[in-house]
């Protein structure tokens, strides 16, 4: 029997978190990511998009500061992705950049299909998704179902998010 070979795990979610599931969401985050670590993966890879995107990149990189032997790639869709975002943001956004370990620009400007670009990159890097979509109708969910598609292994964390609810 043939072994897989380990790949990296990816992000995809949406740019806006509700503010009650902000905290929970990061909590399942963080175990997440430390239990994809455990199943030997070390490339972590996101989007650079506000949102789920950033915090996932935030986490890797809290992460490696304990496991320094992970590393983060940013894959962007174009040169200037945040160039409409507020000036904290950009901040941000650059101090991501400068910590990742690689970062991939696919596209010197914007056109339309270039956040599909991403997204594909992305999924092509991974053997596992760790994404944070709710309804079907989004970037985020398109990405989701391409990952399905190929194979890739899904978490979606606003399912359990959901399912954690249900308890209270």
């Amino acid at each position: 029997m043939e072994e897989e070979q380990v790949r990296g795990c990816a992000f995809t979610g949406h740019r806006v978190i509700p503010g009650k599931d902000l905290a929970p969401l990061v909590a399942l985050l963080r175990m997440t990511i430390a239990c994809v670590w455990e199943t030997g993966i070390r490339d972590f890879y996101a989007g650079g998009a506000m949102g789920f995107d950033r915090l996932a990149a935030g986490e890797v990189l809290r992460f490696r500061a304990e496991h320094p032997d992970v590393r983060l790639h940013l894959i962007l869709p174009c040169a200037g992705q945040e160039s409409g975002w507020c000036a904290a943001e950009q901040r941000a956004y650059r101090a991501q950049m400068a910590a990742a370990d690689e970062v991939t620009v696919l596209s010197r400007r914007y056109y339309d299909g270039c956040m599909r670009a991403r997204n594909s990159a992305l999924v092509s890097h991974a053997s596992v998704l760790i994404a944070y979509v709710t309804g079907q109708r989004s970037g985020s969910a398109q990405t989701l179902r391409l990952a399905q598609a190929q194979g890739v292994r899904v978490i979606n964390l606003a399912e359990r998010l959901s399912l954690a609810e249900l308890i209270r």
